[in-house]
């Protein structure tokens, strides 16, 4: 069914304007393949009001608008069988589409970024970036500039300076820190009060030190760049683990390392980036056993390269090459990044880990919403009570659009032929 979009029409005949009002405020979705957190609701109804969804199931939209007044005469689409899913979210990411967020001096290349994820239906993300005190300061003032709500753009996701060079991976020595607890709050500083989460080795001498002040500034808590050994001190309450199996010490059978925390489920969540060239398929199904998906999130870790055509490009002022084999340090040949992004990542989960669709796109989802700190209403999962931020998706899931898109195209389907859009049903 790919490229072919479902039949639509309103609930009521009327005049353009009449209709375009009856759009905003929100909308039925009938005969769509909804997928919930834990499976696939077939012939699903989804009815959204102001932004919220209020009602799901399986009843046609007459019985769902005669216990509920306020879904009376909305539009409704009938999905002819195509997906329904929440929005994805993009938790850690350090740029795309030629934007990178380390050199981002104003808000035109965040709504760029925010547009063109939304048009592959990620529409939340987490601007990643390493420590630099200019770079941080001008990516918090952006943020405010934007204008875009936390439910799109929650925060910033600062990997350092507090690693293990040892495990450095993409990360230059001259990003490295030894822990201190001033410089951690000259940190929370420069975010401007937009720090999210922070990876940081929990092995490193003083982390300790570290913890409260973050937990303080509700900061959540990654481990990750690390070489740690299981029996290391860990954060008390809830922390994740950046980037499972990718810059750190590995499973081990003797001392265990730090991908131990995540696998035998010590660790609240982590975070796997499933592109398949930084984890490879066995290693992606190993976790896909070992962590549920409401622990699991799956990430991209994509950078400026992402969502453009393979060749070469810059990184804090580094040469990098983008390729099949993903994007490295054009000099070194040292992975540094991807250049996949939302659902290539999920489709390349479920192939490795053969994985449902639910489970996958719950990790991509309602995990990191969560772990993010949303509440109900502002989660990225289809269920009563929670955003309405839905996209429909081809049965491929190789292109998506979202409902008011479709019916504003209705609409002026409808206006261009000089008659009121035609009402496929009635929730009277």
């Amino acid at each position: 069914m790919s490229g072919v979009w479902p039949r639509l029409g309103f609930t009521q005949r009327g005049s353009l304007e009449q209709n375009t009002a009856i759009m905003a405020d929100g909308f039925i979705l009938v005969n769509g393949t909804a997928v919930l957190p834990d499976r696939l609701l077939e012939k699903a109804t989804i009815a959204a009001r102001d932004g919220k969804i209020v009602a799901l199931g399986a009843e046609p939209p007459a019985e769902i608008a005669a216990s509920r007044p306020e879904c009376r005469d909305l539009p409704v689409i009938d999905c002819a069988g195509a997906y329904v899913l929440p929005r994805l979210v993009e938790m850690h990411i350090h740029g795309a589409f030629g934007i990178g967020f380390e050199s981002v001096a104003g808000p035109g290349g965040l709504l760029t970024v925010a547009r063109e994820l939304r048009a592959r239906g990620v529409g939340c993300f987490v601007p990643t970036i390493l420590w630099d005190e200019v770079a941080v300061s001008r990516l918090a003032a952006a943020i405010e500039e934007s204008g875009l709500p936390e439910s799109a753009l929650p925060g910033i996701y600062i990997e350092g300076p507090f690693v293990n060079p040892e495990k450095r991976g993409g990360i230059g020595l001259d990003r490295i820190q030894a822990p201190d607890a001033e410089l951690c709050r000259r940190i929370l500083r420069a975010a401007r009060g937009k720090l999210k989460i922070m990876a940081l080795a929990p092995e490193l001498p003083g982390v300790g030190a570290l913890y409260p002040i973050l937990g303080e500034a509700g900061v959540r808590i990654s481990l990750g760049h690390s070489a740690a050994d299981a029996g290391v001190a860990t954060p008390n309450g809830s922390y994740s683990i950046t980037h499972l199996f990718n810059a750190m010490s590995g499973l081990d059978h003797r001392r265990g390392g730090l991908a131990n925390l995540a696998l035998a489920g010590r660790s609240t969540w982590a975070e796997l980036n499933a592109d398949g060239i930084h984890v490879n398929a066995d290693c992606m199904a190993v976790a896909s056993r070992c962590v549920p998906p409401g622990k699991l999130v799956l990430t991209s870790d994509a950078v400026v390269a992402a969502g453009l055509p393979q060749g070469e490009y810059s990184y804090f002022g580094m040469p990098v090459r983008s390729g099949p084999d993903g994007v490295r340090y054009a000099e070194s040949g040292t992975l540094m990044g991807s250049n996949r992004l939302g659902m290539e990542i999920v489709a390349s989960y479920r192939r490795a880990s053969r994985a449902s669709l639910a489970e996958a796109v719950a990790s991509m989802s309602r995990t990191p919403s969560e772990v993010l700190g949303f509440g109900t209403e502002s989660r990225a999962c289809i269920e009563t009570g929670a955003s309405a931020d839905l996209f429909v998706w081809d049965r491929d899931l190789l292109s998506c659009r979202r409902p008011e898109a479709l019916l504003e195209a209705a609409s002026r389907g409808s206006a261009r032929r000089g008659a009121p859009a035609a009402a496929q049903g009635t929730t009277k």
